[in-house]
Order: C-alpha cells, then sequence, then structure tokens
C-alpha cells in the first residue's frame, strides 16, 4: 500500500497476507492496524496543514478576531500560513521567522513608530514571505537606518505596499534572492544619503514594476541596488521637490533593464546625475554588466547628467525632456515643448510629440500648452487634471482631490464633518459610525492633505477647523 503525503514523503506500507497461511481472524486485525496507522498520518498532515490568522487593532472586539497585538501574531505564525490584518494603526514591531508566509492587511493597517531590535517595523529573517496591502511610517532608529521592512531572509514580494516618512523602506541584507515590488508608493524616506526608499545591498534580482517611488529626502537615492540583475519598469520615480541624490543608483553594475518608466530628477535634487552605474570605487563592478534604457520619458528639471556610468549603456527610443540631447533619442528643451505640466509634475511624454527637428515649427502647440495652465483667482488650479497649488502640482489621491474641490467651491463657509466622510468613506457611510470616529477619520485626512500642501508651501493655512461647523477654505488666514 503506497501513500502520497502533503509533504512530500511517502509512505510505503506491505502488508503480506496470505489466506493459507494466516488464520481470517488474524488478517482482519493486520488491516484494522494498518487503517489506524493510516488515520494517524493523516491527522499529523492536517495539523501541518496552513492557517489563517485574523490581526484586528485594539479596541476591535470582532468574534473573528485572534489577535490583537501585531507582535504576537507574527511570533504565532508557522510556515505557510496566512496573516489577515484588519484596518488600524499597529504601533508595534515583529521578526518573522516562519517560511513561506502571507501577510494581507487592509486597506487602513498601518504599523507606525516601532522597530524590532533597532531595525525595522517588520524584520524579515525567513524565506518566500508575501507582504501586501500594509502601510507603514514613522521608522526612525539610532543607527539612521530604520526601515518598514528589513530583509534577511530570502525572496520577497511586495504588493500594494506604502511606505513613508520613514528613514527607510525597504532594507535587504546580504543573499537574498529574488526582492519583487509591484503596484506601491514609496515616498518622503530617506536618511543622511546612507538609508534610501529601497535599498537592495546584494541578491539576485530587484524587480521593481508598476510602482510611483518619489521624493526621498536628506541626500538618499529613490532606489539603490547592488544585485546581480536589477529591472525597472512601468513606474514613476523621481525627486519631485525633495532633496535627493540619484534617481536611481546601480554601484556595482549588474544587467540592467530600465524601460518604459517615467523618471525625473528633480529642481532641488543634491546630485546631478539622474542614474549612477558602477561608480564607487570600493565596490567590485559584477561581471559582464551591461545596461539598456528604452522608452521612457526622463525629465531634466536641473542641470546634470542623464546616465553616468563606467560600464556599456544601450540608450534608446527614449523621450529626453531639457538636459542633453543623445543620439536614438527624442529631445524636447523643456517641459512645454514636450507638453507637460510645471515641474515636479511626473507624467509620460504623450506619443506623437513634436521631435527637436520640429520644435522651431511648433509655436501654435506651444502656446497651446501654455494656455492649459487656467489659474482661477486663488493659489488653487487645476493643470491637465493635476491639482496645483500656487503653480505647485501637487501628488493628491482621487479623494483627497474631491475634499480640495467641494471645500474649494464654498470659501469661506464651513463644510460639515459628514459630508467630507461620505467623501472619504463612501461605502461606509451608512453604517454611521459615532460622531467621534466620523471626526477622527476626516481630520486624519484633512491632516494628510495639509502635509502635501506644505510640502509646496510651508504657510499653507487655507484650510481650517471650525469646531461644531466643520471645515473651511480661506485662503486669507
Amino acid at each position: 500500500m503506497v501513500r502520497d503525503r502533503p509533504d512530500g514523503k511517502i509512505l510505503q506500507l506491505r502488508v503480506f497476507m496470505a489466506e493459507r497461511h494466516l488464520r481470517p481472524e488474524i488478517s482482519m486485525i493486520a488491516c484494522a492496524l494498518v487503517a489506524g496507522l493510516v488515520s494517524l498520518l493523516a491527522a499529523g498532515d492536517a495539523t501541518q496543514a496552513s492557517r489563517t490568522v485574523t490581526l484586528c487593532a485594539p479596541g476591535n472586539l470582532a468574534k473573528h478576531c485572534q489577535f490583537h497585538s501585531f507582535t504576537a501574531a507574527v511570533e504565532s505564525l508557522q510556515d505557510g500560513d496566512r496573516l489577515e490584518m484588519e484596518a488600524g494603526d499597529y504601533r508595534e514591531a515583529a521578526v518573522l521567522t516562519a517560511n513561506g508566509v502571507t501577510i494581507a492587511a487592509a486597506r487602513g493597517a498601518a504599523l507606525r513608530d516601532t522597530a524590532a531590535e533597532g531595525k525595522a517595523a517588520l524584520l524579515i529573517m525567513s524565506n518566500n514571505t508575501v507582504v501586501e496591502g500594509l502601510e507603514c511610517s514613522g521608522i526612525v532608529v539610532p543607527d539612521l537606518n530604520g526601515a518598514c521592512i528589513r530583509l534577511r531572509g530570502r525572496n520577497l514580494t511586495l504588493r500594494n505596499v506604502h511606505f513613508h516618512d520613514s528613514q527607510q523602506g525597504l532594507l535587504s541584507g546580504g543573499e537574498v534572492g529574488v526582492v519583487i515590488v509591484e503596484d506601491s508608493l514609496f515616498e518622503r524616506l530617506g536618511s543622511v544619503g546612507r538609508a534610501h526608499a529601497i535599498y537592495m545591498s546584494g541578491g539576485t534580482h530587484l524587480i521593481v514594476r508598476r510602482s510611483r517611488i518619489v521624493s526621498s529626502r536628506e541626500e538618499a537615492h529613490e532606489i539603490k541596488s547592488r544585485a546581480l540583475k536589477t529591472t525597472i519598469e512601468d513606474s514613476e520615480i523621481g525627486s519631485s521637490l525633495g532633496q535627493d541624490s540619484r534617481t536611481i543608483d546601480l554601484p556595482n553594475g549588474g544587467s540592467i533593464t530600465i524601460r518604459n518608466n517615467v523618471l525625473q530628477k528633480g529642481p532641488n535634487s543634491a546630485n546631478p546625475d539622474l542614474i549612477g552605474i558602477a561608480l564607487e570605487d570600493d565596490s567590485p563592478t559584477h561581471p559582464d554588466s551591461t545596461a539598456i534604457i528604452t522608452g521612457n520619458t526622463i525629465i531634466m528639471d536641473r542641470p546634470g547628467l542623464l546616465v553616468h556610468s563606467t560600464v556599456p549603456v544601450e540608450m534608446t527610443d527614449n523621450n529626453i525632456v531639457a538636459g542633453s540631447p543623445r543620439s536614438g533619442n527624442r529631445w524636447y528643451p523643456d517641459r512645454l515643448a514636450a507638453g507637460l505640466p510645471p515641474a515636479p509634475a511626473l507624467q509620460p511624454v504623450a506619443l506623437g510629440r513634436t521631435s527637436q527637428d520640429e520644435w522651431a515649427q511648433s509655436a501654435p502647440s506651444r502656446q497651446r500648452a501654455k494656455d492649459r495652465v487656467a489659474f482661477s483667482k486663488t493659489g488653487l488650479a487645476k493643470v491637465d487634471q493635476t491639482v496645483t497649488w500656487l503653480g505647485h502640482p501637487l501628488s493628491l489621491t482621487a479623494t483627497e482631490s474631491s475634499i480640495v474641490a467641494l471645500l474649494s467651491s464654498r470659501p469661506g463657509e464651513s463644510t460639515p464633518l459628514i459630508e467630507l466622510y461620505k467623501i472619504i468613506k463612501p461605502d461606509e457611510s451608512r453604517l454611521m459610525p459615532s460622531a467621534k470616529d466620523r471626526q477622527n477619520v476626516v481630520l486624519s485626512a484633512i491632516k494628510e492633505l495639509r502635509r502635501k500642501f506644505r510640502d509646496v508651501d510651508q504657510s499653507f493655512s487655507a484650510m481650517t477647523f471650525q469646531p461644531g461647523k466643520g471645515f473651511i477654505w480661506d485662503e486669507n488666514q
């Protein structure tokens, strides 16, 4: 009798029974023993099956909640388990040691302000981890490299995460295998030029796709990778108004593909290089290093080098805005010529835009592009559907844009909290939580909005709260 077990082991039991040698009752006993042994092994397999563990924020008394502590929930995980985090702020950190784990965070589930072992909000020591939907911010440690996630194991996928306002977003150390970052947002990360939004300090392959990585600070890079292979595609990566260093830094070279992105060197960037490849004298360059840079929109909002490299670079079919022309690519002398909104907006050049040779004949289209900038009587405007303040584009979500549109449509008048709450939580407005809970949701959203306005105007004070009435838009404040 042969039975395949889920763990891949094969149990082989042979029962030799011959009617002429064994009495019937002995034969029946042997069969019963075999059946019992198989049942025990099956039960053992069931205990090893993966589980789903549910984590709820403190105060959530729902019956399905198994844990209210992020640390305790992570420590309970076994190989192959799935941790589902419900919405809430978790001001805890944890060390993950189980392999093959998926951490799935609901919208609004966030790790804040706490690091495990002085390193990261989540320190991953294990292999084959997937993290989905998680927000993380406020990670600060004495070594100045506090990360939302620090990877010590192998193979990690980050999907739809939002890491921001910490010393570092993702930090990996050693031979970490393959790291995939997709459909994610990293912003306002970095510390003293040594911690970055994404820093892969080794490993086989870093893959970044369909993500937005912007506004690194304190001379940090948006992406720094020492992996043998680096692929960056279909993403928006730029300085915005931050004081970053290089947009992409690949100090050891390697097999590099950078394609179909919007890449920007911002006006406040501390480093003139947009992309740096194999430039560290004390770091060995990976053998057979080459770089392919194609299909990108590259925007130089300050003077500098598009690519500073000591290894071969194939750079073709890119749209280059400002900076220097480069053979095999389309070049536009400035944003206006390319049909782009003012700095620091990240937006691809539309297909079919005029080339350098056609620039002299394109005066009418340049004027039309200029006319698209339509300021109202206030400092607020829209440029190609992008909300701007005092001429500076703001990186607002659709919900945030709706809030601004509602408030600014009633200058000097109060907008009740309930109206704002319905914009922020359209699917939950019928549940009608307590007035205090609604107020907290709205205050949190407005706080984030104010921060984004103050990134471009430190004196911004147009949105003010009137207790008992709501919020008012008044640019004379």
